[in-house]
C-alpha cells in the first residue's frame, strides 16, 4: 500500500513544475529530504542574485538567461528548501558570482568555507582573465590558454564547461589530450553529458578557450567572453574566467 506521503510529493512536484518551469522539476527532487532551514521569499532570492548580462535582479527578465535562472529559483523556493539550501543549490549551478553584492558573496563563502572538509579538492585557474588584442574577422579563430589547478587534498573532477556566448568555445587538456568542445550553455548542458575530467591534488590541466570572430560578422569594438567552469569543489562549484579584445574587420 502507498505510503498517504507519496501524495504529497506527487501534488509537491506537480506544482513545482507548473510554478517553476523545468527547473522547477529538477529542484521538486528535493522536495521529499527534511528541511530545517529558514524560508525565505521569492522576493529574497530574487534580489540576491544578478542576471549575468546586465547585472540586474534575476527578477527583472531582461533576457532569457534572466528568466531561466529566475525560473530555476522559484522551483527551489517552491519545492519547500530554506535560505541557505536555496543559496547553495543556485550557486552550485551557476556560481558565486551570481550575488548581486560583495557581501552577500562574501557570506556565503564563509559559510561553505566552515561546512566544507579539510581534505576538499580546490579548483584554482591562473590567469583569470587575458586579453587577446585586435582580432579580424579575416583572421578567423583565435586562441588562448589558462591553468587548472587542483590546489587541494582530494581528487578534482570537472564535469562541466559552458561559455557565454556562441562565438567562444573551450576544451580542457589534461595529460596532453584534449577534450571535446564546449559551448554556451543555455542550462541544457552544451557537451557530452558522460564527459568529465579528474585532476589528482597538485595536477594542472590547460584549459583551450576558442574565439571566431566570424559567428558575428558585424560586430567591431570591444568584447568580453566568459568561460565557466564546473567541478565537485564544495565551495567553488563554479568558476570562471574571462577572454577581451577588439574585434576588426
Amino acid at each position: 500500500m502507498a505510503d498517504k506521503g507519496d501524495g504529497r510529493l506527487v501534488v509537491i512536484i506537480v506544482a513545482v513544475f507548473l510554478l517553476g518551469g523545468a527547473g522547477g522539476l529538477a529542484a521538486a527532487k528535493l522536495a521529499s529530504s527534511p528541511v530545517t532551514d529558514v524560508q525565505v521569499s521569492y522576493e529574497e532570492i530574487y534580489d540576491t542574485f544578478q542576471c549575468p548580462c546586465c547585472g540586474q535582479p534575476i527578477s527583472a527578465d531582461c533576457c532569457q538567461l534572466a528568466i531561466e535562472r529566475k525560473g530555476y529559483a522559484t522551483g527551489l523556493i517552491d519545492a519547500g528548501l530554506g535560505r541557505m539550501q536555496v543559496m547553495e543549490k543556485y550557486v552550485a549551478r551557476y556560481g558565486i558570482d551570481s550575488f548581486r553584492n560583495d557581501t552577500a558573496r562574501a557570506e556565503f563563502r564563509e559559510y561553505m568555507l566552515k561546512k566544507a572538509p579539510r581534505d576538499r579538492p580546490v579548483v584554482e585557474v591562473s590567469p583569470e582573465s587575458a586579453d587577446l588584442g585586435n582580432v579580424s574577422i579575416a583572421g578567423g579563430e583565435v586562441v588562448t590558454t589558462f591553468q587548472v589547478k587542483n590546489a587541494g587534498k582530494n581528487r578534482l573532477v570537472i564535469t562541466n564547461l559552458a561559455t557565454s556566448c556562441g562565438c567562444t568555445t573551450a576544451a580542457l587538456v589534461v595529460r596532453g589530450v584534449e577534450g571535446p568542445r564546449f559551448g554556451m550553455d543555455m542550462g541544457q548542458g552544451s557537451g557530452p553529458a558522460e564527459w568529465e575530467a579528474e585532476l589528482s591534488p597538485g595536477e594542472t590541466a590547460t584549459l583551450k578557450v576558442y574565439y571566431d570572430p566570424r559567428v558575428h560578422e558585424d560586430l567591431r569594438g570591444f568584447v568580453i567572453r566568459e568561460v565557466y567552469i564546473y567541478s565537485n569543489d564544495p565551495v567553488d562549484p563554479v568558476v570562471k574566467v574571462r577572454i577581451s579584445l577588439n574585434q576588426v574587420e
